[in-house]
């Protein structure tokens, strides 16, 4: 009957660790993806910047001549 309990432990034991690396690397890859997201944001938003700036210097220069 020991043996069986021992089985039963290890296994669950072995399940647990097999849904905290799961889980690890599901907040790695969401981390990850996080990081991708917050990146491209911001490089839109300085390119926006950019073109909003180019469109007002160009309007400004089409006003004065």
């Amino acid at each position: 009957m020991e043996a069986f309990f021992t089985t039963i432990t290890e296994t669950q034991n072995n399940s647990l660790e097999a849904a905290t690396s799961f889980t690890n690397s599901c907040l790695i890859v969401v981390e990850r993806i996080t990081q991708l997201n917050i990146e491209v944001t911001r490089i839109a938003f300085e390119q926006s910047a950019e073109m909003a700036l180019l469109c007002l210097e160009y309007s400004l220069s089409k006003v004065r001549q």
